[in-house]
């Protein structure tokens, strides 16, 4: 019950407010505005798409190809601190 007053309160409290004109002009400066905005010309969205082309081609070129050095330089180095390595 005093649920559905405090909703009605609230409903109703925008009875007394008056209505705002808008400017006679607005529609017109909003459609001036619109009409007015910079458009992107299609040879830049070819350019920004040809760019990220090549750097997905790349980046897929870098993370597959990998590094084709062999693993017992790494191996080695390994083995070689494994043996020294007392730690008692």
């Amino acid at each position: 019950m005093e649920q559905e007053k405090w909703i009605n309160s609230v409903m109703n409290s925008t009875d007394g407010i008056t209505q705002v004109k808008p400017d006679v002009l607005l529609f017109s400066k909003i459609e001036n505005k619109i009409k007015r905005q910079n458009v992107v010309s299609n040879k830049w969205i070819w350019i920004a798409a040809a760019s990220f082309a090549i750097l997905f081609s790349l980046n897929f070129k870098v993370i597959f190809s990998g590094p084709n050095k062999s693993n017992t330089d790494t191996e080695m180095l390994v083995a070689s601190i494994y043996k020294s390595n007392q730690l008692y």
